[in-house]
């Protein structure tokens, strides 16, 4: 990747400024986004449906189809947005074809990463976030991973990593509890198809028993929820991505790259 190519303004942002250039990225590229969007939101909504039919416990297998399949998004997402930043056309067919090659190494570090981000979410996740990025968009070797993730949290990028990481997990939750809210409503009054709030008040039992029924074992639930999640998720992650890219403006000051040869090339028009 140089620095010249780059099709954004190279320039140190804050988390609101990603958040912002996430969505204009989003609307300029929102035919191949919204293709990618959907190889993995659809697979991972049915799947609920699927396995509603033999599995009581819907909520583990819930979180688990989620984190494979967003996972899988993050690794597209980058082999095909992150070239495009540089000046490379999104290919979303080559975009597979790199994932393919370096598919056991991203199944192996991922598969670790994610057990990780189970234990300890937000500080972990501020530490081995940049993966796709470190080793599908810069090609990093296997054993060179860990070395570079920690190349990028220094010089206080992990703090700053860890705020961000809590910025956008609560930008959204707060989207995913509105949607969620908002399908479950119009559901219920346009379709007089209750989703959630409708039906946890019209039980017999107590609230707290259906509430527990509904979260852990109702597939009409799962699947609206994991909708939820899935909508405003394109958003987030670009925004991480541009949190990467700030990232690595900071610490190989990209910035005062271009700069100077901003200026190289002044003095010269001068001479």
């Amino acid at each position: 990747m140089k620095v010249e190519d780059c099709i954004v303004v190279v320039e140190r942002r804050s988390l609101g400024g990603c958040i912002d250039l996430a969505f204009v990225f989003a609307r300029e590229f929102a035919g191949p986004l919204f293709r990618l969007w959907a190889l993995c939101a659809v697979p991972s909504c049915l799947t609920i449906l699927l396995i509603s039919g033999w599995s009581t416990d819907l909520l583990p297998m819930s979180v688990l189809i989620f984190m494979f399949f967003s996972a899988v998004f993050n690794a597209l997402l980058v082999c095909s947005m992150g070239p495009q930043v540089f000046g490379v056309p999104i290919s979303l067919t080559q975009a597979a074809k790199s994932w393919r090659k370096r598919l056991i190494s991203w199944f192996f570090l991922t598969g670790i990463s994610r057990v990780a981000q189970c234990i300890g979410f937000m500080f972990v996740t501020a530490y081995v976030g940049h993966l796709p990025e470190v080793l599908l968009l810069e090609q990093s070797k296997v054993n060179g991973v860990t070395s570079r993730l920690s190349w990028l949290c220094g010089g206080g990028g992990f703090g700053r990593n860890l705020g961000r990481v809590i910025g956008l997990t609560m930008f959204w939750a707060g989207l995913t509890l509105g949607l969620f809210s908002l399908i479950d409503f119009l559901s219920t009054v346009l379709l007089n198809y209750p989703i959630f709030s409708a039906r946890l008040g019209s039980g017999s039992a107590d609230s707290a028993t259906v509430f527990a029924q509904l979260i852990l074992d109702d597939a009409r639930v799962h699947f609206v929820f994991q909708l939820a999640l899935w909508l405003p998720y394109p958003i987030i992650r670009l925004a991480w991505f541009f949190c990467y890219l700030d990232q690595r403006i900071r610490n190989e000051c990209w910035d005062l790259q271009v700069q100077f040869r901003a200026e190289a090339a002044r003095l010269e028009q001068l001479a």
